[in-house]
């Protein structure tokens, strides 16, 4: 299977594969973008991710996105940059799940996260925050359905400093922590959403949807 198009939305790295129409591409971006919007309305993704992601997905379920199945993964922490490309999302079993899985992977390892990881292993000096983002694959299956893969991924740093008598010792370490699941997109329910949402975003002078092949 080969990717046609890559956008960046908002903070959402979408990647549309083929099979996937014109309209249903116009669809999914609009919507993922009117998902960014509206939760943003309420909750700082930097400052109150949790709340923004609940929302976020709440619009997108209330707009046509029903989920399928859900990602299964326990917190993983991370002591070598290495350690992020064995990364490997696993979904409860349904129709296309595998594929998606197998798509956010390369995703996710095509970002060479370990190369942001290996600086902060290097002299990170701060606890917090390293990043977030959501990786979305889409794809059609044999039957002609779109199916959404929504995928958050957050990662933050713990630094633990011992002063002794002649040295310092500094420990790190990341949690990765990555949520989300499978969802069909319902055509029919998001077509009565489709003129309001278009509105509404060409009203939003913020809003930019980045479109690159892949």
């Amino acid at each position: 299977m080969s990717t046609a198009v890559g956008a960046i939305v908002g903070s959402s790295l979408v990647s549309l594969y083929d099979g996937i129409g014109r309209q249903d591409r116009e669809d999914i971006l609009d919507c993922l973008s009117h998902a960014h919007a509206f939760a943003s309305r309420y909750h700082d993704q930097r400052d109150d991710y949790s709340n923004w992601i609940f929302r976020y997905r709440t619009r997108l379920e209330n707009r046509g996105c029903l989920l399928v199945s859900p990602i299964r993964h326990t917190p993983q922490v991370i002591f070598h940059p290495s350690e992020l490309d064995a990364v490997t999302f696993n979904i409860i079993d349904s129709a296309g799940s595998r594929a998606l899985a197998s798509l956010a992977g390369a995703a996710w390892r095509s970002l060479k996260v370990n190369r942001h990881a290996d600086r902060f292993f290097s002299n990170g000096s701060r606890d917090g925050e390293l990043g977030r983002l959501q990786m979305v694959p889409c794809l059609s299956d044999s039957k002609g359905e779109v199916l959404i893969l929504i995928c958050a991924i957050r990662l933050t740093a713990s630094v633990d400093t011992r002063d002794f008598d002649f040295w310092t010792d500094t420990r790190r370490d990341m949690l990765l922590r990555i949520s989300g699941g499978v969802y069909h997109f319902d055509r029919a329910v998001y077509a009565g959403y489709r003129e309001q949402i278009r509105m509404q975003l060409n009203a939003n002078s913020d809003h930019a949807i980045k479109a690159f092949p892949i």
